[in-house]
């Protein structure tokens, strides 16, 4: 009995275990593509981006909303300002349109509450904590092995490399959980995109327009799945704290 339990836990880890591989490795390739697809398609508004954030900005931000040009591939939100690049900014793709109500969507969040605010110095208190990741788990390691073999005072020594890998332990659990956060503040940008969307999409367009931004989404879990599984080196390797 308790063997089949074992090897059907065994077969579900594994097939999750798989499952995480291809969404780290594969999405943002997925993303990539769905973006060069949908990016050839014009909205049927024939709707420029700039003519779209600047009635977004006067609907629902009383105009305080500032756009700013920025790099290609660079499009994002800060403080309220809008930055777009000149390829976003006078297009009438789709995928433009999807990206900037992403943003857009970023910036509702700060604008009704202090969501992007906290996790911002979450993110950058966890920068400052991950300077200290490495050193901590290599020292921890080596005094623990000390301690271990009697090298140096056994107690002291263990008791002390304990200490530093846990705190060690604690940082990377702070990354996981900040990325995890950031999964949850993603998504709801992505909500708040689609309601401004729905004004002047249609059906088909909508459901372009959703997909691409799920996809974009799933590499965020992808940059999750690949801090967590980084000690197995069965992943590419991922920044902690970007």
């Amino acid at each position: 009995m308790w063997t089949y339990v074992i090897i059907g836990v065994v077969a579900v880890l594994a097939v999750l275990l798989c499952l995480a591989l291809a969404i780290a490795t594969s999405s943002f390739e997925n993303y990539k593509q769905k973006l060069e697809k949908i990016n050839q398609m014009p909205n049927s508004m024939r709707l420029s981006t700039l003519e779209y954030v600047e009635e977004i900005n006067r609907t629902y931000f009383d105009g305080k909303l500032r756009v700013a040009q920025t790099k290609q591939y660079d499009d994002h939100y800060s403080g309220g300002v809008v930055a777009l690049s000149p390829q976003t900014m006078y297009s009438n793709s789709l995928a433009s349109l999807a990206i900037v109500s992403h943003e857009l969507g970023h910036a509702r969040q700060d604008y009704t509450g202090d969501t992007l605010k906290k996790h911002f110095r979450m993110r950058r208190a966890g920068r400052f904590c991950g300077l200290f990741f490495m050193p901590l788990l290599i020292i921890g390691a080596v005094l623990s092995v000390l301690g271990v073999l009697n090298i140096l005072p056994r107690m002291v020594t263990l008791t002390t490399g304990l200490v530093l890998l846990g705190l060690s332990l604690l940082i990377f659990l702070f990354a996981i959980v900040l990325k995890y956060l950031e999964i949850k503040i993603e998504r709801q940008a992505s909500d708040f995109a689609m309601d401004y969307l729905k004004d002047i999409l249609n059906t088909k367009e909508l459901k372009a327009c959703k997909e691409l931004l799920n996809s974009a989404r799933l590499t965020y879990w992808a940059s999750l799945i690949r801090t967590m599984l980084s000690w197995t080196r069965l992943t590419p390797k991922d920044s902690m704290f970007k």
